[in-house]
């Protein structure tokens, strides 16, 4: 009975140390990458300097118009797609399968207690 309890208490120990373990990597992990993240911003600035665009260009204006309408057809199509009808379908006899099969075996199930009540 004691070895059992050592065991179990290894056990647990065990387990909790592994979370803490677990806890502190992850914690130094955000640490490591949260100062890390600055340094990246910085060179992505760089490297892509800001473009001047032309205001007057009516060419880009339409191409612009196009990829909106493009844009907005596509999500109109998906949220289409995505809609739930709030329509449920009627069963052909009233009553599904599983139904019907739990229903049947509540009457055997009645049917057999009272023939034990009558003996």
């Amino acid at each position: 009975m004691i070895n059992a309890l050592w065991i179990t208490l290894i056990g647990m120990g065990l387990v909790f140390v592994a979370i803490l373990l677990l806890w502190g990597l992850m914690a130094l992990l955000v640490r490591v990458t949260a100062a890390a993240e600055p340094e990246q911003a910085a060179v992505v600035e760089e490297a892509f300097p800001a473009v001047a665009l032309e205001i007057g260009s009516s060419q880009d204006c339409k191409r612009r118009a196009a990829a909106a309408a493009v844009a907005f057809a596509l999500a109109l199509e998906q949220q289409s797609r995505s809609t739930v009808s709030n329509h449920r379908a009627v069963p052909a006899a009233g009553v599904s399968a599983w139904q019907a099969v739990n229903r049947s075996q509540q009457i055997g199930q009645r049917i057999n207690t009272r023939k034990k009540e009558t003996r």
